[in-house]
């Protein structure tokens, strides 16, 4: 029985990345499963973080539009921690007039990308602090989770593309630029 649990730690290590996973990545969970063994090694939310050279007072007050252009609909925002987002977002096939699968990846099968045709569970806080040189540090988490529309299955985790939390920061640049 200890052979059949080393021998399972030495293949997920040999499984393992050998460098640091990307901010604003995340990665699918693992199971072990064995005589005596029971594992899952889940990842944290992602966390992407952007500096821009606007105020932080600024940049917090475009926010709420720069979500709304998403199609993304507010339901935390908290002034105080310059915090907003959406902690329950369930979609499918796009968010605003965006494909999901440019944002996520959720695997693939033969009639295409599953963040495309799956239900998606999507959790996305922004929140703006001071920064260097009077700037403001944009913030963002990402978590997705998709599941099967035809199937009783549970909902497994989406890797973010950072392409939705490159977005945020582009978007409020832009319309601070105006």
């Amino acid at each position: 029985m200890r052979r059949v649990a080393l021998f399972l730690f030495v293949a997920l290590g040999a499984c393992a990345s050998s460098g640091p996973i990307a901010s604003g990545r995340s990665t699918e969970t693992v199971r072990a499963t064995g005589p005596g063994v029971g594992m899952t090694l889940t990842p944290s939310a992602g966390l992407t973080t952007t500096n821009v050279a606007f105020p932080s007072e600024q940049v917090w007050r475009t926010m709420p539009a720069v979500f709304e252009s998403l199609g993304i609909a507010l339901t935390t925002v908290d002034p105080k921690k310059h915090l907003l987002g959406n902690e329950g977002l369930k979609i499918r096939k796009q968010l605003g007039t965006v494909a999901l699968s440019k944002y996520i990846e959720c695997g693939t099968t033969q009639i295409g990308p599953n963040a495309d045709s799956y239900e998606i569970f999507m959790r996305i806080l922004t929140d703006v602090q001071p920064g260097p040189s009077g700037g403001a540090i944009i913030n963002t988490t990402f978590e997705a989770s998709a599941r099967p529309i035809s199937f009783a299955q549970e909902y497994s985790r989406c890797g973010s593309k950072g392409v939705l939390e490159a977005k945020i920061a582009q978007l409020a640049t832009a319309k601070l630029q105006k």
